[in-house]
């Protein structure tokens, strides 16, 4: 993920990379001599180059601690998601948020992709979703190797489906309450996992997620229903709305240039370089990643207690 944002923030003239840190020299080094800035090993390192902004983009469990230290440098954060791997450390994050000032912005990538982003403009315009349906999948945990490391991760559900309860957020509205069931499959973690949650205004979401389901197409769904209407994406190429009078009509197809830019990076960087230079406010607030962290929670607590549903703890 540093690689990308790397290559992302390499395209934008507002930007030069001062330095790369990371505990293994070798990696730091091949970034460093790829895209500029110096070697580093630690954030105090880059402090010292008198930085503007880092990037976070360790394994999960590292985002909250050197999040919090970035800010306590004076330096605007972009952290990888998810914002922490607990409830308590998320809202350490969101109160470092407060009281420094700093720009924070979460990387939820997928409200920057095309597909998202025409369900976000569609809704916008008036379509008002009821209900949804969503889905997201890995085809492995095994890349990268600490990913079946709950440790590491904090669990399947903050590595994967927190993109997708994000979505549900941003496109339904805040979740309100979780009931979860799952089981270890394939891993020694939670890799199936099926959540009904229900959105302000009484909406119900049924969202699963499974961490071995091979890499067939469509990894991501998304169904939104509205009054005999229907928003749906694919991954996030294509997406469609269809209604009662035109219920066979074709999906538009976003066309990208490359990678960075039909994923959403492109997008999404130059976002928090405008909020850095005070262009704009941050796109996706830490109250959004403390939300994701929230329900998050709540979901893991309905998978201890048999699948009985629990209120999320936005407070």
């Amino acid at each position: 993920m540093g690689r990308r944002h790397l290559g992302a923030l390499a395209r934008d003239p507002r930007v030069e990379i001062a330095g790369v840190a990371d505990t293994d020299e070798a990696a730091a080094r091949v970034a460093a001599d790829e895209f500029g800035g110096r070697l580093c090993r630690t954030v105090a390192d880059l402090a010292e180059l008198g930085v503007d902004a880092a990037y976070v983009t360790l394994p999960n469990a590292y985002h909250a601690a050197i999040a919090l230290e970035a800010m306590d440098r004076g330096m605007h954060v972009f952290s990888e998601k998810p914002m922490a791997t607990s409830l308590d450390a998320a809202r350490r994050v969101a109160a470092g948020v407060r009281d420094s000032g700093c720009v924070y912005q979460m990387g939820f990538n997928r409200r920057f992709a095309p597909a998202y982003r025409y369900l976000k403009q569609e809704v916008a315009a008036g379509f008002v979703p009821l209900s949804a349906n969503a889905k997201i999948t890995d085809g492995d945990m095994l890349t990268p190797s600490w990913y079946i490391n709950p440790a590491l991760t904090g669990g399947f559900l903050y590595d994967c489906a927190v993109h997708m309860i994000d979505m549900v957020a941003w496109l339904v509205g805040p979740v309100r309450s979780v009931a979860a069931l799952g089981r270890q499959s394939c891993y020694p973690d939670h890799d199936d996992i099926a959540l009904l949650l229900r959105c302000e205004g009484e909406r119900p979401v049924a969202l699963t997620t499974c961490g071995h389901a091979s890499w067939a197409r469509p990894t991501e769904r998304v169904e939104l229903y509205g009054d005999h209407a229907l928003l749906a994406s694919e991954d996030m190429e294509r997406a469609r709305h269809t209604t009662r009078e035109e219920p066979e009509r074709e999906w538009q197809r976003f066309a990208s240039p490359d990678e960075l830019t039909a994923l959403g990076y492109l997008d999404e960087d130059r976002a928090f370089i405008d909020a850095c230079l005070g262009a704009a406010p941050s796109s996706v607030t830490a109250d959004d990643a403390f939300h994701s962290i929230a329900v998050i929670e709540a979901a893991y607590g309905s998978l201890r207690g048999g699948g009985r549903p629990e209120l999320v703890r936005d407070d």
